[in-house]
């Protein structure tokens, strides 16, 4: 997922983006980086998500959205993840 900036205050609610994903997934990879929506450069969180359930991917991205102000919240399906132990 691809998180932007609140479109209100202009922050990146790194924290709180984070606590919404940890409600319904275990596990995954959240690091910052910068983003353009509209031409315009922000800060944004880069979620990793390693999950056959699509759906639930769609239902976080939109609460996501509600809950940061949010235009919208990219999702990206990149591949299948493999644990090497």
């Amino acid at each position: 997922m691809y998180i932007g900036s609140n479109n209100i205050t202009k922050e990146l609610e790194a924290s709180r983006a984070v606590d919404i994903i940890s409600k319904q997934f275990k596990g995954f990879t959240a690091f910052e980086g910068l983003g353009y929506w509209n031409g315009q450069a922000e800060k944004s969180l880069i979620v990793e998500v390693e999950t056959d359930n699509e759906d639930s991917v769609r239902a976080v991205a939109r609460i996501l959205c509600q809950q940061l102000q949010q235009e919208a919240v990219g999702i990206a399906n990149i591949g299948q993840m493999q644990f090497i132990s």
